[in-house]
């Protein structure tokens, strides 16, 4: 029980991490349309590949989606090959980024934020999903895998329940990385931090972030089943509550009110450079670093 209580320690350390930090492979498939129509000047029942004149198609569209795809495939292989980003080298990072560019002048999304602010017109929000990360090149979550104690899992955004958008690591002890599953029984303890995303006037594509609250749960101990235990939770909200009662007496606080929060380059927000039907990619304010995410069914551990 040691043990677990110095997992729990250094956990409540990377914690504090998660909490300054302003974002954190299953890939579904892509349901193609019939685009044979029916032709008047054939026999009856027959049809052709032909589009008609009428709706002509862009003829750069299908060589923008192959681009795209092979853009993908290459990210995903270097995802795999430097275990999203904690192994990575300099050459490595400098590739992930160049592609990357390359998706975001592709982007097939227009106001990606559309929607994140919830309420009764959030039926179309193209971010609502669980998201898992596959690769980040950000220093506040590469940082993590240094810890000689635990190993960082499973990594979640989930936007499931807009303007609820929560951060999900799964930690496990470094030790039980270096045994084969069936020799070490597994333990697992999970962190959430839990945000308010809003959209930002005058920027389409760019989410704002206000921390809520931070929960540890352990989930597992030595094979065990410990989810029924009470996390370990901190409420963040006091903090933004005492920030507005001295917001506007205090010089330079007007950004962080959340009457302020809505401004286009208020603190504490991510921009979105490429999404599609099964991956995100964002960039965050600070301490800066991007994430590429790929859409799963669920979070479950």
């Amino acid at each position: 029980m040691r043990s677990y209580h110095n997992l729990l320690s250094i956990c409540l350390g990377m914690a504090a991490v998660l909490h300054r930090t302003g974002a954190f492979v299953h890939s579904p498939e892509t349901l193609r349309p019939n685009t044979k129509f029916h032709n008047a000047d054939t026999d009856e029942g027959s049809f052709s590949d032909s589009v008609p004149s009428d709706t002509a198609a862009d003829p750069q569209l299908p060589a923008v989606e192959s681009n795209a795809e092979d853009l993908k495939r290459k990210l995903y292989q270097l995802a795999a090959s430097y275990d999203r980003g904690f192994a990575s080298t300099p050459k490595a990072r400098l590739e992930a980024n160049e592609i990357i560019e390359q998706l975001a002048a592709v982007n097939p999304t227009e106001n990606a934020a559309r929607g994140i602010d919830g309420g009764d017109f959030s039926d179309d929000v193209p971010l609502r999903a669980t998201w898992r990360m596959i690769w980040t090149s950000a220093f506040d979550v590469v940082s993590l895998g240094a810890s000689p104690i635990a190993a960082p899992s499973a990594i979640y955004q989930q936007i499931t329940d807009p303007p609820i958008a929560t951060n999900i690591i799964d930690f496990i002890p470094r030790a039980q990385t270096f045994f084969p599953s069936s020799s070490v029984p597994s333990s697992l303890l999970r962190a959430e931090v839990t945000t308010r995303a809003s959209s930002r006037k005058g920027s389409a594509n760019r989410v704002g972030l206000v921390f809520e609250g931070v929960k540890l749960q352990p989930i597992e101990f030595l094979g065990q089943k410990v989810d029924n235990l009470p996390p370990l939770s901190v409420d963040l909200t006091w903090q933004q509550d005492l920030i507005d009662q001295i917001a506007s007496f205090v010089p330079g606080l007007e950004n962080f009110s959340s009457e302020g929060k809505d401004d286009v380059d208020a603190p504490g927000y991510f921009d979105v450079e490429y999404l599609d039907d099964e991956l995100l990619i964002i960039c965050q304010q600070a301490p800066g670093g991007r994430f590429a995410l790929v859409k799963v069914d669920n979070c479950d551990p």
